[in-house]
């Protein structure tokens, strides 16, 4: 990929001039379709903490994945991206009424400020790396207004992540995460 980008900067210099392409192959990752919007029950939802039960799910390969990804692409500043690598999707609910969006992916090979606050070297940043989880999409639904719900569901999320990461990308020792 280096290699190409290369040559199709130096043509685009006028330094050299590369034949015509021969094909121009399907690429299904930079075509990508949008999720498709989901309608639910966007009525407000105002209360305290105490006065609801919340349910957090991992929705990664099931039914409610599809659900999760048009929420995020809907509500989330970012949108939706199909993440890379090694990655969770959680939902959470209150009698089956979604409240929030959370998503967990596997962390950059290289953050200079990460590895020197932790203090790993590149050999045990290559041993480690794969038990640190990136949170990298937080929602709370527009519609749902209910104070200290992201610290909530931070913790609850914390609490399972380690167990279902293991179980999902079968590493042998817990996830960790930073902080």
């Amino acid at each position: 990929m280096f290699c190409r980008s290369l040559l199709l900067l130096l043509e685009s210099c006028g330094f050299i001039k590369l034949p015509s392409r021969k094909c121009n192959p399907n690429n299904p990752l930079a075509n990508r379709k949008k999720p498709k919007k989901i309608a639910g029950d966007e009525t407000p939802l105002e209360c305290n903490l105490s006065e609801i039960s919340i349910c957090l799910v991992q929705v990664r390969k099931t039914c409610r994945e599809k659900m999760f990804d048009s929420l995020v692409e809907q509500y989330h500043y970012l949108g939706y991206t199909q993440p890379v690598g090694e990655h969770l999707k959680y939902m959470a609910f209150h009698e089956g009424r979604p409240l929030a969006c959370l998503a967990w992916a596997s962390a950059p090979w290289h953050i200079k400020a990460r590895d020197r606050f932790i203090g790993w070297t590149k050999q045990e940043r290559r041993k480690n790396l794969h038990l640190i989880a990136d949170n990298t999409r937080f929602l709370i639904l527009p519609w749902v207004r209910i104070p200290c719900l992201a610290s909530r569901l931070l913790r609850i999320s914390r609490k399972n992540l380690s167990e279902h990461w293991l179980a999902v990308h079968n590493h042998l020792r817990r996830a960790a995460l930073p902080g």
